[in-house]
């Protein structure tokens, strides 16, 4: 029998329409690589999207249970990645329902991840740290004010680097509608930073 461990180093290399080629044919360790291949990135994203380490860690835990048992409903001409975010954005906005709270994103929990990321090795003066920080203050603030469907394109897009098509599979809307709800939700958090 091959060692879990074997196996994840002998097809960590695979493409997700590989891994989904595999598990199909019997292959079901290959989900585990599946697994590890968007835990961090879908934690990130339900964390933001509830607020809290607890419950993203819950809503992760539900979203491959989901992906598990609805695998077989999968169509494999349509990237995993969208159709897992899919479940994602679904338990997320099931989560918030059943709460009837109103979410906010930490803007500057986002940016400061994504610059720890871009600059881990810039050296930046204390006056470029301070001027940043206010930067990022004013930037969560305005982003509070910012509707729910506008906080979550603008994340999607500019800190999870998805396209345009992902989004509009994410969050079910025509790829036209996700360069306009882009664009107005640019345009509404410049108006709340006053820029």
């Amino acid at each position: 029998m091959i060692a879990k461990e074997d196996l994840f180093s002998k097809t960590r290399h695979l493409s997700d329409r590989d891994l989904v080629s595999r598990i199909r044919s019997g292959q079901e360790i290959c989900f585990d690589d599946l697994f590890e291949r968007y835990r961090n990135k879908l934690f990130f994203y339900l964390r933001h999207l509830v607020g809290g380490k607890e419950e993203a860690e819950d809503l992760l835990q539900n979203v491959f249970v989901k992906a598990y048992q609805k695998f077989e409903t999968f169509d494999a001409r349509r990237t995993f990645s969208s159709w897992i975010y899919r479940i994602a954005h679904n338990e997320a906005v099931n989560y918030l329902k059943r709460k009837s709270r109103k979410t906010f994103f930490s803007w500057e929990d986002i940016v400061s991840v994504k610059d720890q990321l871009e600059s881990s090795s810039k050296e930046r003066n204390p006056e470029e740290e301070w001027i940043r920080e206010e930067v990022r203050l004013e930037v969560t603030s305005a982003l509070k004010k910012v509707p729910e469907k506008y906080r979550e394109v603008l994340i999607l897009r500019y800190y999870l680097d998805h396209s345009y098509e992902e989004i509009a599979e994410i969050i079910s809307k025509p790829t036209n509608t996700v360069g306009t709800l882009l664009s107005r939700a640019k345009n509404r958090l410049l108006r709340e930073l006053n820029i």
